[in-house]
């Protein structure tokens, strides 16, 4: 991720906290993080309801290895009482960020960052990758994920599990490394019987990542019908 600054347009001038609860989360959830906060994308509705936004918190460098630090984040205002609330979500990877907010109602032309924000894919299997999470990511719940650090690249790896018992390689490993130098990141996808499977490849990568078969890579190709069940679980 670059780390220009882009800080955050939250438009909450004249607004409050609908309720103290709201307030207090918001300040532990992004005040306390604003200052490292830089907003890889966003989308403001002509009314000044709601505002989405994609951030990215370079702070999660302090806190414990392998923590996600993509923010996805949705604002909603009462114009009348000049109140707001907000939900948010942490995510490892910017097209699980991306799939959250469509399903809250931000178009998906409106979540992609500018060309000096974040990376692009490396190639095209990293596109249309990316374009079957954003619209049915919400059909696998989150195991486990890390983040990784360093330079010239980094790893992220992130296992997901099919809400639907039936499905069959229901886990998913998702394996993405980021070339810092040149402005690109590669993703790809494993399919597994088991997340013991998934983890215990991770480990090892003797094997190439086991691709899924047409059949089953199409389990990520139809379009969301709600809200995905996370655990958010992170190592």
């Amino acid at each position: 991720m670059t780390h220009s600054q882009h800080n955050p347009d939250f438009r909450l001038n004249g607004y409050r906290p609908a309720t103290p609860g709201v307030g207090s989360d918001f300040d532990d959830r992004i005040s306390l993080c604003e200052n490292e906060l830089t907003t890889l994308a966003k989308h403001h509705t002509a009314d000044d309801r709601h505002t989405f936004l994609v951030l990215h918190d370079a702070s999660t460098i302090y806190g414990a290895p392998g923590g996600a630090a993509i923010i996805a984040l949705h604002l909603t205002r009462d114009v009348g009482s000049r109140t707001f609330t907000f939900d948010s979500e942490r995510h490892p990877l910017l097209a699980l960020a991306q799939s959250w907010l469509i399903r809250r109602g931000c178009p998906d032309d409106a979540v992609y960052p500018p060309g000096d924000r974040g990376t692009l894919p490396a190639d095209e299997t990293t596109a249309t990758l990316e374009r079957r999470l954003r619209h049915a990511a919400n059909r696998y719940s989150l195991v486990e994920s890390h983040v990784g650090e360093g330079y010239p690249t980094q790893e992220t790896a992130v296992l997901l599990e099919a809400v639907n018992p039936r499905q069959a390689h229901p886990y998913r490993l998702l394996l993405e490394v980021t070339d810092l130098q040149a402005g690109t990141h590669r993703l790809r996808e494993g399919a597994f019987e088991t997340a013991e499977a998934a983890l215990d490849w991770l480990e090892d990568r003797s094997t190439p990542l086991p691709a899924p078969t047409p059949t089953t890579a199409r389990s990520l190709s139809a379009r969301p019908a709600g809200p995905a069940s996370a655990r958010g679980r992170t190592r």
